[in-house]
């Protein structure tokens, strides 16, 4: 039974974090007939373990690939479908590698969940594919007929706390001031469990789908009110970055840069998401709906959703070059300012990273060296 320990040592593998935290033995190694334990499927992809599918829940085993389809580019629908339909149709043997058993007993993290969501039994698919210094343990949370009932995010490290706690904070927030124009999955509990922070979310509308194209970040901007306009000297979200990072000299000077260039004008700001991208929103039946709101702020310059969603398209998806993102974020910005703005958010987010971390994110001396390059032109 894992808990995270005072000095928290990463796990090498997603795989590995995740046996930690639902004790995962191999099944042959499991006596027959044990108690408190159940099993998961391995499904594998070319590098290795992809997901863990509920096999000792036989309906809730296909949902795992099955559910949010729509949400899926056409290769992964493909792939996660064929899964999917194998394991409904009792072919679970060709479409996982390997089984595992996950302790269900007293004290077990699968035992505390299906107590604090009102279930004798629960079921749990999870990620186990690549991992970063940004990766949280994520658990798809379905009653045993297969419903999906929440996720599960679990704070695992002082990264993914820090990300735990975003969350809860900006879904705590909506659920006291929802805006209909918004679909935003609630917060069922902020708990933890062996010390580890979980923010325990619910479900996405089972009727989710893939949006056509971009959409702006307006819905999100009411949250905390009207947006404001102000200079950067009255500007909490500016002052936090300088006050936090004021010591560190190559940060310093891309900062005295853009403070320099725009201190004499007044700026709107607003709550921004803080990844207003497209595998963190949707459309259904009620209309747009946004989740992952663990980089969200208040007070944050206006348009700077749609800038850094620009960058990742970019970046992630495009896999061009942080030089060549940022480029495309700064013609997709509604003004030089949020051009700027949205430089300065990167290597505070960058440097904040490293701090909780203790080490250096990878990219970190290439982003730095295009955010100067950028905030250098005129």
């Amino acid at each position: 039974m894992a808990s995270e320990p005072d000095a928290f040592v990463r796990p090498r593998t997603a795989l590995e974090a995740v046996t930690g935290l639902l004790d995962l033995r191999p099944a042959d190694a499991s006596p027959p007939g044990e108690r408190h334990r159940t099993q998961l499927g391995v499904v594998a992809g070319r590098s290795g373990p992809r997901f863990l599918v509920p096999l000792g829940h036989p309906h809730a085993a296909p949902e795992a690939c099955l559910a949010y389809l729509g949400l899926r580019d056409a290769r992964t629908r493909v792939q996660r479908g064929a899964v999917g339909l194998g394991l409904r149709f009792g072919l679970s043997r060709f479409v996982t590698s390997d089984v595992l058993t996950a302790s269900t007993a007293p004290g077990s993290l699968l035992a505390a969940l299906a107590a604090l969501l009102d279930e004798d039994e629960i079921a749990v698919g999870v990620g186990v594919g690549s991992i970063d210094e940004v990766w949280k343990p994520t658990l798809q949370v379905f009653a045993t007929d297969g419903s999906p009932i929440a996720f599960v995010k679990i704070g695992l490290g002082p990264v993914a706390r820090a990300l735990v706690a975003t969350e809860v904070d900006t879904l705590a927030r909506w659920g006291a001031h929802p805006d209909p124009r918004l679909v935003v999955p609630g917060l069922l509990a902020d708990t933890t469990w062996h010390d580890i922070p979980l923010a325990v979310v619910a479900p996405l509308p089972v009727d989710v789908r893939r949006l056509p194209a971009p959409v702006g970040a307006w819905p999100v901007r009411t949250l905390d009110g009207p947006a404001t306009s102000a200079r950067l000297d009255d500007a909490a979200w500016w002052h936090a970055r300088v006050d936090r990072f004021g010591d560190d000299p190559d940060i310093r000077a891309i900062l005295d840069r853009i403070g320099d260039r725009h201190a004499d004008a007044s700026h709107d700001w607003a709550r921004w998401h803080g990844d207003w991208v497209p595998w963190n929103l949707a459309r259904c039946h009620l209309g747009l709906v946004a989740w992952d709101w663990e980089y969200s702020e208040p007070g944050a310059p206006v348009g700077l959703d749609e800038t850094h969603g620009a960058y990742q398209q970019a970046h992630v998806v495009q896999r061009r070059s942080v030089a060549d993102s940022l480029a495309v974020a700064r013609a997709a910005a509604p003004s030089p300012w949020v051009a700027d703005a949205h430089v300065a958010m990167l290597v505070t987010r960058s440097a904040d990273l490293a701090r909780l971390a203790d080490t250096t994110p990878a990219g970190q001396a290439e982003l730095f060296a295009a955010a100067r390059s950028a905030v250098a032109r005129p």
